[in-house]
């Protein structure tokens, strides 16, 4: 992966099928899982700088209450705002779609989602289809920590 160019402004942008490979080998890089990946895949969005794919996020839909999951920025890219970005896109993509409230479950970045309006909270209070999800079901440790933050609905 090229070194950032000082000043550079990733585009954030919906997901392209051509994009699919990139994504998951950033997520395994990332040491996230790739899980039903395909599934969600027309939910996600990327950055990418310089021609490259440097960072995704993605949103599975369950109801009324979206899953944010595979939030992942490249190392030579983190501590750029790149992130909060992602989940301010995410954030509107969801509402737009009339869910009401985002779940994620987390093992490493449980403050970087609290200073994004998330609260944990704790597992056994998730009900409904969410828990279905692969990251529910098998892809997360039960000691991740799960997190909620709630939506207004569209205007």
């Amino acid at each position: 992966m090229k070194t950032p160019v000082a000043g550079e402004v990733p585009e954030i942008r919906p997901a392209r099928k051509t994009d699919f490979a990139a994504v998951a080998a950033l997520l395994e890089e990332a040491h996230l899982g790739a899980e039903e990946l395909s599934q969600h895949f027309e939910n996600f969005f990327v950055a990418e700088a310089g021609g490259q794919l440097i960072g995704a996020i993605g949103l599975e839909r369950y109801g009324t209450d979206g899953l944010l999951r595979s939030a992942a920025v490249a190392p030579q890219y983190q501590s750029r705002g790149i992130g909060r970005r992602f989940v301010g896109e995410l954030i509107t993509y969801a509402v737009q779609r009339g869910i009401t409230r985002l779940v994620l479950l987390t093992t490493t970045a449980e403050a970087f989602f609290t200073s994004n309006g998330f609260s944990r909270v704790d597992r056994g209070t998730i009900r409904g289809e969410i828990l279905n999800s692969a990251q529910f079901r098998y892809a997360c440790p039960a000691s991740a920590s799960v997190m909620v933050r709630a939506l207004p609905l569209p205007t």
